[in-house]
């Protein structure tokens, strides 16, 4: 059963995930036949309504079934962003390295909590995510359900990550870092700090979903690719 503001759908042809409200939704584990490509696409905007998402992230792996699925979607209406297409699946299994002199942790306040979203939007930049109100952060911290981490430098927060927990180690999402602060080891730092989370649920594995910026800081970490995602994108009909 899906965590509190959460949307969730699993059937043999896909999975579908949102959290209630937010602009993203994810459709992954893609497994159909050629004949249901129309049904999936109308299925996944009758989602994005139900969930109040306006966009859906439909996630492809040489896995992705039929073979010519990318050509498919496209023809059904989905669209491919080049500067957010290549995204790598990858995983780490051993210690990364700590990095001293700036501390990271989750935070614990909701002051930490709205500059550490702010601080997440800024570096994000995504023009299709509104900036929250006060009363929505506040919303967000009193039912948050997965925790949010964060590194300082100079007192400021400067680097920003989310971590879900399960059974056999960490998901990190929402990595982020302010453009004043990068090359300062904050982002490095963050990653740090959910790992040692893990460490200390007896799960030391973080995998991670990285795009074109972060991946090459996680190689250096020592994550190593296990899966390549092409992302295509389908947007909610205002009708």
């Amino acid at each position: 059963m899906p965590a509190p503001g959460l949307a969730l759908r699993v059937t043999r042809r896909y999975a579908l995930a949102a959290t209630i409200g937010q602009t993203y939704a994810a459709v992954e584990g893609i497994r159909l036949e050629a004949g249901e490509i129309a049904d999936a696409v109308a299925e996944v905007a009758a989602f994005l309504q139900a969930s109040e998402t306006s966009r859906a992230s439909w996630w492809l792996t040489e896995r992705s079934t039929p073979d010519d699925l990318e050509d498919r979607l496209l023809d059904a209406g989905c669209t491919r962003h080049d500067d957010d297409y290549l995204h790598a699946a990858m995983l780490l299994t051993a210690e990364p390295p700590f990095v001293p002199g700036v501390a990271a942790r989750e935070v614990r306040t909701l002051e930490e909590f709205a500059e550490a979203r702010r601080v997440g939007l800024a570096a994000f930049a995504d023009p299709n995510i509104p900036a929250p109100t006060d009363d929505e952060l506040r919303r967000e911290w009193d039912s948050l359900h997965e925790p949010l981490y964060a590194a300082w430098v100079d007192g400021r927060i400067a680097a920003v990550g989310r971590a879900a927990f399960t059974t056999v180690g960490a998901y990190l999402t929402g990595g982020a870092t302010a453009a004043w602060a990068r090359g300062r080891g904050a982002y490095r730092a963050v990653v740090r700090a959910r790992w040692d989370a893990a460490v200390e649920r007896g799960t030391p594995a973080l995998a991670v979903g990285a795009g074109p910026m972060s991946r090459p800081i996680l190689e250096r970490l020592g994550f190593r690719q296990v899966l390549q995602y092409r992302r295509l994108e389908s947007v909610r009909s205002s009708g």
